[in-house]
């Protein structure tokens, strides 16, 4: 329970090369290498949708880091403020499903509800971290995995994975590494968008960008803000890139 509660707290940046990020304000401090955020499969429909100016509806579907401290200080509402100012002709809604404490399976459950009825062009499923934390069986996981993209695109959705958080305390008790190659095998499986969270939290901590075990009690609440904020334009990013 203490390594599930340690990861409600943990939040991720990432940023990677691209001329469309040149005047974003943050770019300098959520630097990280372009192999870290660029992946091979794209989104033609949101393509589609950005150059014609149809409506783009998101859900993004998780846990904790996804649900954040407030609607208006979690990532998905970042990604919505960061869409709407690189497509100011375009009707941009994110919608944030974060439930804490749910598993993969869990997750693949509220799809009806919480994804489906939405009728979105994108998914994001940020998912991983507890069933690592609970130590669930992986070939379970795999296969929820594997199962719910290929349900998301047979409703007619578009869908990127993001991976879990990583702390360097908790990767020294947990073995994150058996749902890491999950996720990124669903996605290659399923030929979908990789937005490498894990690895790119790795680079911040070894780079000292962001401490994220060592903060201050009275300077968690604007490092999580000023974190998410990053998160949600690094995501941005791969989806302008995606859709280019």
């Amino acid at each position: 329970m203490r390594a599930s509660a340690a990861f409600i707290g943990l939040l991720v940046v990432a940023l990677a090369p691209w001329p469309a990020w040149a005047d974003d304000p943050n770019a300098a401090k959520c630097a990280a290498p372009a192999e870290l955020i660029q992946d091979d499969p794209r989104l033609p429909a949101v393509a589609r949708e950005l150059k014609q100016h149809w409506p783009l509806v998101i859900v993004v579907i998780g846990g904790a880091s996804t649900a954040g401290t407030a609607p208006d200080n979690a990532y998905p509402y970042f990604l919505e403020a960061a869409l709407r100012q690189r497509h100011p002709n375009q009707p941009i809604t994110v919608i944030n499903r974060g439930v804490a404490g749910n598993t993969s399976a869990e997750m693949a459950d509220r799809f009806a509800e919480d994804v489906y009825s939405y009728r979105p062009s994108l998914v994001i499923w940020e998912t991983g971290t507890v069933d690592a934390v609970r130590g669930e069986d992986v070939d379970s996981v795999a296969a929820t995995l594997t199962d719910g993209l290929a349900a998301i695109k047979s409703h007619g959705a578009e869908a990127m994975l993001v991976d879990m958080q990583y702390n360097p305390n908790s990767v020294s008790v947990i073995d994150f590494e058996p749902y890491l190659d999950a996720l990124h095998q669903a996605a290659q499986l399923q030929d979908v968008y990789m937005f490498k969270r894990f690895d790119l939290m790795k680079y911040w901590s070894e780079a000292g960008d962001f401490d994220f075990t060592n903060a201050p009690r009275e300077k968690r609440a604007s490092l999580a803000r000023e974190v998410y904020e990053c998160l949600g334009a690094r995501l941005a990013d791969a989806i302008d890139y995606a859709a280019h």
